[in-house]
């Protein structure tokens, strides 16, 4: 859980070299290990936004609503 702004600005890092990670990955991988891969660090990702969200005090926001999709 998200306490403080130095734990904010900590999450939006590691979201932004996940998002990184996950470009680069799908870049050099194949479709098959990119979706091997990818789900569990889009699910991460998830899961750091929706603390921000509640850091923010922002409402529940139902996580297919966010457009987030593996296919490329």
């Amino acid at each position: 859980m998200i306490e403080n702004h130095a734990q904010f600005q900590v999450t939006q890092e590691q979201i932004q070299r996940l998002e990184q990670a996950l470009e680069q990955l799908r870049q050099t991988a194949s479709t098959a290990e990119f979706m091997a891969q990818a789900s569990a660090v889009v699910e991460h990702i998830r899961r750091m936004r929706a603390e921000i969200d509640v850091y923010l005090g922002l409402p529940d926001v139902d996580s297919d609503a966010r457009g987030v999709s593996l296919q490329r």
